[in-house]
């Protein structure tokens, strides 16, 4: 921190919010998975997924956002392949690095045919741009590894809201957004299986996803 210099830059990056998001989506999932009548709890068997919490399947919240190739990208389109979705921002200067070089590392571990489609939500649509999404990949090694989908302020809000994610830039300083960080893994059924903490194991993610493909 700089001494006597009255201003404290610090870059923006993501912050654990993940807790509250994920853990009310989770409820949702068991709620819906587990209700019955007469006060009675139906068993869910969950499907063990190598490096992650497995859920109740629940059929994933509509994504339709526009890549950073111009290509739309409609999530409800995407059946019959697994998709990994994460909330991540290009400008980010610590856990999203962190994220693609993991996830980089796991997709080394897995042949082309066998890699989900890895989608990066923004969280940053004033600052997410094609080209920053084309720097942020080629300075991670994540070429073809990661898809960015960007978008208008309204276009994200109403994907944030379905997903139960909401990025909050500090009060004190604009440049830093708060936002969840889990990695949602959804089977070529279109739903959500399980539920990747961003400090995954890049052995544990390929094998995971291997499992998520057969489910």
């Amino acid at each position: 921190m700089p001494i006597g210099s009255g201003v404290v830059h610090r870059p923006r990056r993501p912050l654990f919010l993940a807790p509250l998001a994920v853990g009310a989506i989770s409820l949702g999932l068991l709620v819906s998975a587990c209700g019955g009548g007469s006060g009675s709890t139906a068993a869910v068997t969950l499907p063990s997924v190598a490096g992650a919490d497995a859920v109740p399947a629940r059929n994933a919240p509509p994504i339709d956002l526009t890549d950073q190739y111009g290509k739309r990208v409609d999530l409800a389109k995407l059946k019959g392949r697994s998709v990994l979705v994460a909330f991540l921002y290009t400008h980010c200067t610590d856990l999203c690095p962190i994220v693609a070089g993991k996830l980089h590392t796991a997709y080394s571990h897995l042949k082309k045919a066998e890699r989900p489609l890895f989608l990066a939500v923004s969280v940053d649509p004033a600052h997410d741009t094609p080209a920053s999404a084309a720097t942020f990949n080629k300075r991670h090694r994540t070429v073809g590894e990661i898809d960015w989908l960007l978008g208008s302020q309204a276009e994200l809000e109403k994907v944030w809201k379905a997903w139960g994610v909401k990025p909050e830039h500090n009060a004190n300083d604009p440049e830093e957004i708060e936002h969840n960080a889990e990695i949602f893994a959804i089977d070529p059924q279109g739903q959500i299986r399980a539920l990747y903490p961003p400090s995954f194991k890049p052995e544990k993610l390929a094998e995971g996803t291997r499992t998520l493909a057969k489910l």
